[in-house]
């Protein structure tokens, strides 16, 4: 069994001259076949007018820091660092970084995307009706 953080980023296309990202993660223990257990879920909301590889690393080290550090890695999908090989990602944010690979990181990944595009609809629904 392993602790890992999954994070998956909501709003990485501009809407109304603006970027609105929702960053959800979730800190589990897995197995290769599954998930055994949920620690942890937060969210983490920026705005921005670029969305540039900065940007997203910026705010990735910010969102990782909220979450702690107890877990073995990070498993994020390669698009959310532009298909930066995971190496070059590890290196940027100074913890392992797996891009997932079996049914339990794959299982965590499907969590944290869950809850981020949850959040972010959830929020633009209310500004909609605010």
């Amino acid at each position: 069994m392993i602790k890992v953080l999954a994070i998956d980023v909501s709003g990485r296309h501009k809407e109304e001259g603006t970027f609105f990202r929702v960053y959800a993660g979730v800190i589990l223990e897995i197995k290769a076949d599954r998930i055994v257990h949920v620690e942890k879920i937060d969210v983490m909301i920026k705005e921005g007018k670029s969305q540039k590889l900065r940007d997203i690393v910026k705010e990735f080290k910010e969102f990782v820091d909220k979450m702690g550090h107890e877990f073995d890695y990070i498993l994020c999908e390669k698009g959310e660092f532009f298909n930066l090989p995971n190496e070059s990602v590890s290196a940027i944010l100074k913890k392992e970084v797996i891009f997932p690979k079996t049914r339990g990181e794959l299982e965590a990944i499907n969590i944290a995307h869950h809850v981020s595009y949850s959040v972010r609809k959830l929020l633009i629904k209310s500004k909609g009706s605010g």
